[in-house]
């Protein structure tokens, strides 16, 4: 291997929302970051860690969204430890048969029947030393999940990032948790501290900083949007959901999913209002 470490990208399609989980391949081992949503293609990525041909030491999960922890129990046996800070963890815990109740009638089989809480917590700023690999962990609080973090991985003087879904390279975003304010502050924050490197996001290929300036235009159009539309009501009626939706599309013509904008339409007029 003629680098410290080799990233392999597992992308769901459409129906499994475009997601990414990673594969960090070493000399000796492999490294999971993220499981996908959907029993199928967490059975996929499973055969890709055994094409491998070397051992699955460890998996992190970069938030609480079922689309980055449900394949868990389907590639990471109960032996391998599973990472992420304690407020991951906690959120996981609190909401995956929540989510379950939720999704479950609209995926059928395709979504899984278990789950698996990660129990290996760490600290924001920890690092993890796996096979060469140093993988440390910062929390960034709420911003598109109820708790968010990223991945620095370095060896040998490589050295990435997996930003879970703290930017979406071209697709719709979600806004269903309702913390858009802070997602801008986040944003702020990692764009500085992630410079020069080269990112890995949850959804969409990878690239560079240039991403988090992307989200922020989004986050601010979506803001502006929802407040002219519902002119400062808590909620929005469905035709002011489908005029958002039309809005949204219009400034990202060629982003997928734009389902997921009228879900974000209520939590973001919410958020305004109480503001």
């Amino acid at each position: 291997m003629s680098s410290a470490f080799r990233v392999h990208t597992y992308t769901a399609s459409e129906p499994g929302i475009f997601v990414n989980s990673y594969l960090i391949e070493t000399a000796e081992s492999v490294v999971l970051i993220d499981a996908n949503l959907l029993v199928s293609d967490a059975e996929a990525l499973a055969a890709r860690v055994a094409a491998l041909g070397k051992p699955l030491r460890a998996a992190f999960v970069t938030h609480p969204h079922p689309d980055h922890f449900n394949g868990l129990p389907y590639i990471v046996p109960d032996d391998v430890p599973v990472y992420a800070t304690a407020a991951v963890a906690k959120v996981i815990a609190d909401s995956a048969e929540a989510k379950r109740a939720q999704w479950g009638p609209v995926y059928g089989d395709q979504w899984p029947d278990r789950y698996r809480v990660p129990e290996h917590l760490l600290a924001s700023g920890e690092t993890v030393e796996i096979d060469g690999l140093r993988l440390t962990v910062t929390d960034v609080g709420p911003a598109e999940s109820h708790a968010d973090t990223y991945i620095v991985v370095e060896a040998d003087g490589q050295r990435v990032a997996f930003i879970g879904d703290l930017a979406f390279a071209g697709v719709h975003s979600y806004l269903t948790d309702g913390h858009s304010a802070q997602w801008l502050a986040a944003l702020e924050e990692v764009s500085a501290t992630l410079s020069g490197l080269t990112l890995y996001p949850g959804h969409g290929p990878s690239g560079d900083v240039r991403f988090f300036d992307d989200q922020r235009r989004y986050l601010l159009m979506f803001r502006e949007a929802v407040a002219r539309i519902g002119g400062g009501a808590a909620t929005l009626t469905e035709e002011q959901k489908a005029e958002l939706t039309q809005v949204m599309s219009r400034f990202s013509p060629d982003f997928p999913l734009d389902w997921l904008v009228q879900h974000g339409a209520d939590p973001v007029a919410g958020e305004l209002a109480a503001h």
